[in-house]
């Protein structure tokens, strides 16, 4: 059988939200028949290996990989859903979030009719509040008919590296041995950035939202750790490298300007003792040091702060960032933060 395109799903632990997420994906309006679905569970200890083999006794097209020891990042299970993959296109998705009905057939007959070698629509933004839709800001881009297409060096400045709302083509990715750094988090940033380095024209859906992403917003002080932010801060640093080794360093400014104000904002999630959070962010001084990065960040609350750290005024910018975190706590402040947003 020949499918159109292979999802990648990695999975752990996530039996509360997987019947839903798969759901998504068999009711596409491309036909589900046109589609490989590959499970990767990264062995969960609750009943979602046997959603799965339920699922895979169900449906031909559905392809279970269960691991037999956990990798403790979606990275290697990305990683074995493209050895396995025998479609032509590439999808992801997490376990926990959804396909919009036409996500699918949208991206798959953009990317075919144009012959671009990525596209890519908008998220939403999905948490107990409410439902937010993402823009997606880029430097330079053609607009017609709803879509952006935007080419070369460009791609690089096209600030949305999750690999989940993209469908990309499996030729690129093998010709070039793309793959997932194990055991990191950040990992679906350096993949992206190296698809882009290795593509020259994308397509920006800005009007589509195809991909509900549950944030879980409440959740994040517990998933965001140091370990969190420094693995980052090393995607970073592999992210520079090849950047160097194709003598594209001088886009630094434009790429980073805005993943620094995510990873900053990540700091305000740390439960950690001043003298702790300081080191966290001299390692920011360090790698925009190393980087030459003397853009201005943009938004402005993290440019006081990324300044601060530039001038290794570390305890200052720590006292801001657990400023922020006491504020955001409040429930009531985000939801009128979201109603003057809308205005």
């Amino acid at each position: 059988m020949e499918y159109k395109i292979s999802v990648i799903m990695p999975i752990y632990n996530a039996e509360d939200k997987l019947d839903k997420t798969i759901q998504s994906i068999i009711n596409q309006s491309i036909g589900f028949d046109n589609i490989e679905l590959i499970l990767v569970d990264d062995f969960s200890k609750d009943n979602s290996k046997d959603i799965i083999l339920q699922y895979s006794e169900k449906y031909d097209n559905i392809i279970p990989c269960l691991l037999t020891e956990n990798h403790g990042c979606p990275s290697f299970g990305r990683n074995i859903g493209l050895e396995k993959a025998t479609a032509d296109f590439i999808m992801f998705i997490d376990n926990d979030d959804k396909y919009d009905v036409d996500i699918c057939k949208n991206l798959y007959e953009t990317i075919t009719s144009e012959d671009v070698d990525i596209v890519c629509c908008g998220k939403v933004y999905v948490d107990q509040i409410s439902n937010i839709k993402e823009q997606i800001v880029y430097l330079q881009g053609i607009e017609k008919n709803n879509k952006v297409y935007i080419y070369d060096d460009n791609l690089l400045f096209f600030d949305s590296i999750t690999v989940w709302n993209k469908i990309y083509k499996k030729d690129i990715i093998q010709k070039n041995n793309l793959r997932f750094i194990d055991n990191a988090v950040g990992d679906d940033f350096a993949f992206t950035m190296d698809y882009y380095l290795s593509s020259n024209k994308l397509i920006y859906l800005k009007n589509y939202h195809g991909y509900y992403w549950n944030i879980r917003d409440d959740s994040l002080s517990h998933s965001i750790s140091e370990k969190y932010v420094l693995d980052f801060i090393n995607i970073y640093y592999y992210t520079l490298n090849q950047l160097k080794s194709k003598n594209k360093q001088h886009h630094v400014n434009n790429i980073f300007r805005t993943h620094l104000v995510h990873r900053i904002g990540d700091c305000t999630y740390l439960n950690l003792s001043i003298k702790e959070t300081s080191k966290i962010l001299s390692k920011f001084h360090d790698f925009e040091k190393e980087a030459n990065f003397t853009g201005q960040l943009n938004v402005k609350w993290a440019d006081v702060v990324n300044k601060l750290i530039l001038t290794k005024h570390y305890t200052l910018a720590t006292l801001i960032l657990k400023t922020i975190k006491k504020l955001r706590d409040f429930t009531f402040l985000r939801k009128i933060v979201r109603e003057m947003n809308k205005n």
